[in-house]
């Protein structure tokens, strides 16, 4: 290839081709290139160090490739680059800090979305910049102290933390983007800097209290979204005044009180998007919103809104998708609808009549469940009365389908389970083989000062006494794991709890019984903690006793008491199971920022010197997980669930999947009910051993999905884990 001998060359663009590999190292020939395009292609591996060398590049363009590594300190060195653009690769590790700090550089546009480039952000305090562009990346920190001249700047789908305090410094941006962070506290009074600020997203963050009235001054605002935050007070009615605003999002908040237009003449606005679903809103729908007639999507679901609908909805005439579902609407629908509506849906209230003839277009499903007193003309009706003839064809044949849908999954569930079963008993002889070391290592005996029988039948054996089996005695087989354990140094005790049948997650049940097994002298891994939250020595886990919590098909838990009576959750995983040291490392480093109230924090783990010593230490959620308080079995603790609590266990569970899979981009990868645990007092659902399948390797993760995926269901988010494409903006 003769490429880098174009000494004279000055542009060369390749984007959107097909090419692969690494960028070779005589691309460095081409001393007079300024601009270098080369997006939209597969090349990978590392950038070459000899690119630093191209010292007259004004515009360099490596978006969209599988570039892997960290970015070349050198790049600082190139003086009279201006715009550098590397999103959608797989950069990782911080980005150099050069080009970023004060007028070191001419760089006026900085694209690195799409990564995996992690550190703060507050060291950016580059004046040249115009655009920035840092999102769907692991930038963790409060925001920039200071913006320069940056017109563009997306820091969105990060880690970011602290409140928006700091924006109060930043001057002449048009467009802000700081969705899906951790930013918290309320949304400042900003007015003067932020007056040609035309796209403001602050949605999926933490941010409460309510909106200031300083955002009906931006004159030039089109795109206002808060939406999925804590934001509660009034709505903010002035909003629907303001000229220029086209798009307004509000969905997900707890925004109350009713729309109240009447001292507000509406005059045609530009806004065609209002969200304003799943808040507390309740009274009437407003009349006056039949003046908006640019408005195309109107979504109100989930609110409270009561009374009939006004028939100004017909001067909509824009509006082309209407959801009014999920509140208390009564009396009929409006006879003239918008007649450009493509989209509606009014179920889940309490509407009656008529369906108008400009809506009979839509399917039954978007005005039923609810809406009891509303008909068809030709049917179907909401009425009691018996099917006739022509309406039993359709339902036994539905009927016969389902039937035969039923069979066929009962088959391959049996044939999942034998299966099973089949692979279990293929491993038995390594089982047989420890259980006979154990016999060795511990001598049997059925006498003496150590032993005692217990009236349910169990058995409890000293710590200066071996192991001890008798036949015919209703003591539990001490199972594999529980033996590595013994070996380890954990005194083991077992406690009846309740779990799902079948679960393959399930606690024990049934005899009480505890076993304290001779151990060797110590731990001699090594213990690592995520954080300095707390300190613990091998030592001090290895003198701590533990409970039997439970087995799945990544190993045991227990529960660890220390000497201080802080109490942790110890997964024991099972031989053979765990990546390499250094890649397990890697993906247990990533729960190190893992903080939710509805999610379980990763302390640690251990890391022995045989393959069966591999612990992972996480909180200890007490009383237990929901299968003991959700499933109807003799001699369950306390009465059955409410239907209340239920809810909001459910809400508590989907919080914190949404932070995993969308603020962590962590699927769970293997969720059940003895995978929620319960605090505590209001009993708050928080989500346990998330992510296991990046911790084993493949064949751990196939007999994952064989114990809990016989119905053959895999989470999306386990076959791919590629991040989304992000935008051009």
């Amino acid at each position: 290839m003769e490429i880098g001998k174009l000494t004279s060359l000055q542009n060369l663009s390749l984007a959107g081709n097909n090419f692969s590999g690494p960028i070779p190292d005589f691309i460095s020939g081409m001393t007079s290139i300024q601009s270098l395009d080369l997006s939209l292609n597969s090349f990978s591996g590392q950038l070459p160090a000899s690119l630093t060398k191209l010292t007259n590049l004004v515009l360099l363009n490596l978006s969209h490739n599988g570039f892997t590594g960290e970015i070349p300190k050198g790049v600082e060195l190139i003086f009279s680059l201006e715009k550098l653009d590397l999103q959608g690769n797989m950069f990782d590790g911080f980005v150099p800090s050069g080009p970023l700090k004060g007028d070191s550089s001419v760089l006026s546009e900085l694209y690195l979305s799409g990564n995996n480039l992690s550190g703060p952000v507050s060291i950016i305090t580059s004046t040249t910049l115009h655009a920035l562009n840092l999102s769907w990346n692991e930038f963790i920190g409060e925001l920039l102290l200071l913006t320069g001249s940056c017109v563009v700047l997306d820091l969105s789908n990060n880690k970011l933390e602290g409140n928006l305090t700091r924006m109060m410094k930043w001057e002449n941006i048009e467009f802000l983007d700081l969705s899906r962070n951790h930013l918290t506290g309320s949304i400042p009074e900003i007015t003067p800097q932020f007056l040609r600020l035309d796209y403001l997203n602050l949605s999926n963050n933490f941010l409460s209290r309510s909106l200031p009235r300083v955002l009906t001054q931006y004159t030039k605002l089109k795109m206002l979204d808060v939406s999925s935050n804590q934001l509660d007070g009034k709505f903010l009615v002035d909003l629907l005044t303001m000229p220029t605003l086209q798009e307004l999002h509000l969905e997900n908040n707890m925004i109350s009180g009713n729309i109240n237009l009447s001292s507000f003449s509406l005059r045609p606005s530009d806004i065609q998007i209002l969200e304003l679903s799943y808040n507390q809103f309740n009274g009437y729908f407003p009349v006056e919103f039949g003046s908006l007639t640019g408005l195309k999507m109107l979504n109100v679901v989930g609110n409270n809104f009561s009374g009939s609908l006004p028939t100004t909805i017909a001067n909509m005439s824009s509006l082309y998708s209407l959801d009014i579902s999920e509140n208390h609407f009564t009396g009929p629908l409006p006879i003239n609808m918008p007649k450009e509506l493509k989209i509606f849906n009014a179920s889940n209230n309490d509407l009656s009549g008529l369906v108008p003839e400009n809506l009979r277009k839509f399917p039954t499903s978007f005005f039923y469940p609810g809406n009891d007193r509303m008909n068809f003309p030709n049917g179907p009706f909401r009425s009691t009365n018996k099917p006739n003839e022509n309406n039993r064809k359709p339902i036994v044949k539905v009927i016969t389908i389902v039937s035969c849908v039923v069979v066929v999954l009962f088959v391959l569930v049996l044939l999942a389970v034998l299966f099973i079963y089949y692979i279990r008993i293929s491993r038995s002889p390594s089982e047989y083989a420890t259980a006979k070391y154990m016999s060795e290592y511990t001598e049997p005996q059925t006498t003496g000062p150590g032993y005692e029988k217990h009236s349910g039948g169990a058995m409890v054996v000293s710590a200066e006494d071996p192991v001890t089996s008798q036949k015919g005695s209703s003591t539990e087989i001490i199972s594999l794991d529980e033996n590595r354990a013994a070996l380890m140094g954990f005194s083991l005790s077992k406690k009846s709890h309740f779990s799902s049948p079948g679960s393959s997650d399930s606690v024990f049940v049934g005899n009480h019984a505890s076993l304290y097994v001779r151990s060797p002298d110590k731990l001699i891994g090594e213990l690592y903690f995520l954080d300095d939250a707390m300190t613990l020595t091998p030592e001090e886990l290895f003198n701590a006793p533990a409970e039997v919590l439970g087995k799945s098909c990544h190993g045991t838990s227990y529960k660890a008491t220390l000497e201080n009576d802080f109490s942790l959750r110890v997964k024991w995983l099972r031989e053979g199971l765990e990546k390499q040291r250094k890649e397990f490392s890697k993906v247990a480093k990533i729960f190190a920022n893992i903080k939710h109230p509805n999610v379980v924090g990763l302390r640690g783990y251990y890391w022995g010197p045989t393959q069966h010593e591999k612990l992972i230490l996480s909180d200890y959620i007490s009383p237990g997980s929901l299968a003991s308080f959700l499933y109807d079995q003799p001699g369950r603790e306390g009465p059955p669930l409410t239907w209340a609590l239920r809810l909001k266990l459910a809400v508590d569970v989907a919080r914190g999947l949404n932070y995993l899979h969308f603020d962590r981009v962590v699927p769970h990868g293997n969720l059940k009910a003895t995978n929620m645990l319960l605090d505590t007092g209001d009993l708050n659902a928080c989500v346990s051993d998330y992510c296991l399948h990046k911790l084993v390797t493949q064949a751990g993760t196939f007999e994952q999905i064989l114990d809990v995926g016989i119905s053959g269901y895999r989470a999306p988010e386990l076959v791919a884990s590629k991040k989304p494409m992000p935008s051009f903006r």
